[in-house]
């Protein structure tokens, strides 16, 4: 491993670092003040700020703000990252083919440059898996509810596969969906699609005996967390949830970041 900075490079010495870091497969992190264009799909543009430019082996290109998790633009890998210079300042230029598209982020001010020789052939290995959280809630339906048999594994329907279909200890039906991460009213959505299969007059006679048009079919919505604003709609709709906080690795969950974001 081998990493080497720059302090305030000017345009000429930022373009040949990052050269000399394309040419030799490292990564190149760069703190500047930049204005971006995306090109493609669509267009965007994303005026003057201070951000860091992330240009990765493999083609990845990302734009980081100050603020938040995700790259508010960038470039998936398969591609290719180039450095110029154009009137006087850098440019760092990420592209692909297929589809085609751009992102260009010309440099107006240069903070600091690091280029990093790194080697890592780790694979990342969760714990906690949605996965995972389904064999042990079938191993342990308990956990869910005392006396509640699970019928069917990812049970099919016009909506989408039902995590769980199972009885309680009355035998009334009860709907379970699982979420890894913290519950949303998107799920809440889905839960409530779910459960109106029962409640309507859509069961099929293979759905576990379950009489048409039963109106005493309960939905449970299963996470490591949920909001009070979660939590409080499925109340008021007659709907239920279930903490799973030993899941809680990381109750918030991510979002996958589009190039058109800004």
């Amino acid at each position: 491993m081998v990493a080497e900075q720059l302090d305030a490079p000017d345009p000429d010495a930022l373009v040949a670092e990052a050269k000399a870091a394309f040419r030799d497969g490292a990564m190149l992190t760069v703190q500047a003040r930049c204005e971006v264009e995306y090109d493609g799909r669509t267009s965007g543009y994303l005026g003057p700020g201070d951000r860091v430019l992330v240009a990765k082996p493999d083609g990845t290109f990302l734009v980081h703000q100050p603020t938040g998790h995700r790259p508010v633009n960038w470039m998936p890998g398969g591609g290719s990252v180039s450095a110029r210079t154009s009137d006087g300042e850098a440019v760092l230029l990420a592209r692909r083919t297929n589809p085609s598209e751009r992102v260009e982020a010309r440099i107006l001010d240069a903070y600091g440059l690091t280029r990093f020789d790194a080697t890592d052939g780790a694979t990342y290995e969760e714990s906690g898996t949605e996965a995972e959280m389904h064999e042990y809630i079938e191993a342990n339906p308990e956990v869910l509810e005392e006396g509640l048999r699970i019928v069917e594994h990812e049970r099919e329907s016009k909506y989408g596969f039902i995590d769980f279909f199972a009885r309680d200890a009355e035998g009334t039906p009860v709907v379970v969906e699982v979420k890894r991460i913290q519950a949303t009213l998107n799920h809440f959505d889905q839960l409530q699609r779910y459960v109106s299969l029962y409640e309507e007059r859509e069961a099929s006679p293979r759905e576990g005996g379950v009489t048409a048009g039963n109106d005493e079919v309960r939905g449970m919505l299963v996470a490591p967390s949920a909001s009070e604003r979660v939590e409080r709609a499925l109340r008021d709709n007659g709907l239920e949830f279930v903490e799973l906080a030993q899941f809680d690795t990381d109750a918030k969950g991510a979002t996958e970041a589009k190039l058109t974001d800004f």
